[in-house]
């Protein structure tokens, strides 16, 4: 099968966050698996365009006064989509609604990882309801386009499946929910003397309970819940460190100024995040709902199951889906500064007692979270939408 694969950003370039480890394990998977596969993101040499787009993301609310001013830019962007040519490929698979947008093929999948609307507005913590409105209006009309060319749409969790029925009205029956993929031969567990050994090579401690929060500052992620959290336990019996990127870290670092067992890292690329992983006692995704827009199916949750570690997240959005509570995982209530500190406590004191929950997280990882077996699922799909392009 000939297979496009087309993304609004360069997973090539940016190798972190879950879309980018996404498109990469999708296209790796496809490969071993005997498709001919081509992907087609924005060239690394287009400087401008980057610096345009990070600006966007990091400070959403700057997006409607950048479309203005570089207007053009935007445009050859959405050309350098539209003027492809793809009718020799058999399926076109897009990873984002921007990609999509002027897209022009009878078999097309769209995997939406989250929001574009929503999202614009919830990576900004200040943002007047004017601009919000001109941006949220400008993104959905993206949106609104791209689902109805869209012939099949994968969401990585249910709630963004009820969001593109609801929302665009899109069929139920072409909509289908695969929960992200984990490269389980790089995300594994370590022994005891692994990960002591990892702990120099990161310049940790060696007998302190390190809780690690792989996460984007973004209001959405509860990063700053979190904070605050570790902020009333300022033992060295514990560290805590983040890694991520977004514009809430100032605010993560005074909040735990007066803490001399926290790092605030900025975002590390996958190739290397996974001794992060591993060096790690406990991995915490601290997510709430905001702007209504809750986290999908976290790839940091499953990238922690499947190193066998106690994972805690909160009970929203695709989490709730995936993790037991005290079977694979721990499940807390959202926005709870005391139930985090109190969780973080009690594994500690009782962190023999875990061994089994974290076989039970890799096990449940391996066997439903595989990359090779997140591609498969897909290809499925592929020949379906194929199927049914050609009756």
């Amino acid at each position: 099968m000939k297979i496009a694969i087309l993304s609004f950003d360069n997973s090539k370039v940016i190798n972190y966050g879950g879309k980018h480890i996404h498109q990469n394990l999708l296209e790796r998977a496809l490969k071993i698996l005997g498709h001919d596969v081509t992907t087609f993101y924005p060239p690394i040499e287009s400087k401008k365009f980057f610096q345009i787009l990070k600006i966007i993301l990091s400070n959403p609310a700057s997006l409607f006064s950048y479309y203005v001013r570089y207007k053009k830019k935007f445009q050859d962007r959405f050309h350098l989509f539209s003027s492809l040519k793809l009718d020799n490929f058999d399926i076109v698979h897009c990873h984002d609604v921007g990609s999509l947008y002027n897209i022009d093929h009878p078999s097309t999948v769209l995997t939406l990882h989250g929001y574009l609307a929503r999202e614009a507005v919830n990576y900004s913590p200040t943002i007047s309801e004017k601009d919000k409105r001109k941006i949220f209006d400008f993104c959905m009309q993206i949106e609104k386009s791209a689902v109805k060319k869209a012939k099949h749409i994968i969401t990585v969790d249910s709630r963004l499946k009820n969001y593109v029925i609801q929302e665009f009205g899109y069929p139920e029956d072409k909509v289908t929910v695969i929960y992200n993929a984990v490269d389980t031969d790089l995300f594994k567990p370590v022994t005891d003397e692994e990960k002591i050994l990892l702990r120099g090579e990161l310049g940790f401690p060696k007998d302190t309970f390190i809780v690690f929060v792989p996460r984007r500052y973004v209001k959405k992620n509860g990063v700053d819940y979190a904070a605050r959290a570790f902020s009333k336990i300022k033992s060295n019996d514990y560290l805590f460190v983040f890694a991520g990127r977004g514009l809430l870290k100032s605010e993560i670092q005074e909040i735990l100024k007066d803490n001399s067992n926290a790092l605030i890292l900025d975002a590390i690329p996958n190739a290397e995040i996974h001794k992060y992983y591993k060096a790690a006692d406990l991995i915490l995704i601290p997510s709430v709902s905001s702007d209504d827009v809750e986290e999908a199916t976290s790839l940091s949750m499953l990238e922690g199951m499947a190193c066998g570690k106690v994972v805690v997240c909160t009970n929203v959005g695709g989490m709730k889906e995936v993790v037991k509570h005290m079977e694979n995982g721990i499940l807390i209530e959202q926005k709870n500064v005391d139930a985090i500190v109190e969780t973080l406590h009690y594994v500690k004191n009782n962190y023999d007692n875990f061994s089994e929950l974290r076989q039970r997280a890799r096990e449940y990882v391996v066997k439903n979270h595989s990359y090779i077996e997140h591609a498969k699922k897909i290809v499925e799909i592929y020949e379906k939408v194929i199927s049914e392009t050609r009756r």
